[in-house]
């Protein structure tokens, strides 16, 4: 039975991942800081194929008891997301770079064969609006999370011993043990539930969108590949679909009742690209399931019953998290 670590198993796409793994009959280890709790991953922990330790990817100990005796790793740890990595420059560094040639040297001392790691569509930034970006394009991060990614792809590839490779998601929505509302399907979602009002900035800007679920299937998707050859050191482009945040407005107004949209002209973020998912389907046979409008429509069912906290609860959002305790 193959063993797969997990770094960062209990999160947004973790939680689905870890999942998938199990029913798929690999052994699991997760490493994770519990910095969002674990009670919404009870059950998985209790698998009789899965294994926890509460630990953090920047501790070299960690690490090493994480790590000995796997087979594979599939790093999702880390700072997540714009507002997260702004708070402390010098702590996402460590945090999102730093800690990838540590993993990278302790899986090199094991032996570990195989490494997926969790980029990001980010690294391509701000991009003319006519262009489908693949993995060929160049890049132009406009974040320090874009940055990280970058840097973290390099070092991967260039230390580490067994076979890698990246995913580039693009920005994930959709529902998750461990539920995100930083997240603008999510965060647009919620407010036209609770609210019935959504403010949107600019508008124009395009990004690229894919269901938290089918994120983690590209994982799995990368691990079980079973092509004529072995894929190494290849970036893949995870996407289901392209649409400007005044395309997603307009969608979430029609498909939640009494929804408002509230334009404002000033554009708060200047990244702007669309992708293309081309490679990943071709080569490792990847095909999205749910889409922006499916996901939206799931939310809602939920949210009209459940997350009434999601304004005042920190759990949901990434760039809440106690960052002092995430340096114990």
């Amino acid at each position: 039975m193959e063993t797969v670590t997990v770094l960062g198993g209990l999160g947004y796409i973790g939680s689905h991942l870890v999942q998938l793994l199990l029913n798929n009959n690999y052994k699991v280890k997760i490493l994770d800081g519990e910095f969002f709790g674990k009670k919404h991953a009870r059950e998985m922990l209790n698998h009789f194929n899965c294994s926890f330790l509460r630990g953090d990817i920047r501790n070299s100990t960690s690490l090493a008891k994480i790590l000995k005796n796997t087979d594979s790793i599939i790093h999702l740890a880390g700072l997540v997301g714009d507002p997260a990595c702004s708070i402390d420059e010098d702590d996402t560094w460590l945090h999102n770079t730093l800690s990838t040639q540590l993993i990278v040297d302790v899986a090199n001392y094991y032996k570990v064969k195989k490494m997926i790691f969790a980029s990001s569509c980010s690294v391509y930034g701000a991009s003319p609006e006519n262009y489908i970006l693949n993995e060929g394009s160049y890049l132009n991060p406009v974040s320090l999370y874009a940055k990280t990614k970058i840097v973290s792809e390099k070092i991967m590839f260039e230390k580490f011993k067994g076979r890698s490779n990246a995913l580039r998601l693009a920005t994930v929505f959709g529902l998750s043990q461990r539920m995100r509302f930083d997240l603008v399907v999510n965060l647009f979602t919620v407010k036209a539930t609770k609210t019935g009002v959504i403010d949107v900035y600019g508008g124009t800007q395009y990004r690229p969108f894919v269901h938290c679920f089918d994120a983690a299937r590209a994982f799995l998707n990368v691990l079980m590949y079973k092509g004529s050859n072995n894929i190494n050191k290849e970036v893949f482009n995870i996407c289901t679909e392209n649409l400007s945040i005044k395309e997603l407005g307009s969608i979430t107004e029609k498909y939640i009742p009494g929804t408002k949209l509230n334009f404002v002209s000033v554009k708060e973020d200047e990244r702007n690209y669309k992708v293309s998912s081309e490679k990943a389907k071709l080569i490792l046979d990847y095909n999205p399931t749910i889409s922006v409008v499916d996901g939206i429509v799931d939310m809602y069912k939920v949210l009209r019953k459940r997350f009434d906290d999601w304004e005042t609860n920190d759990i949901y959002y990434n760039h809440l998290l106690d960052c002092e305790s995430s340096k114990s």
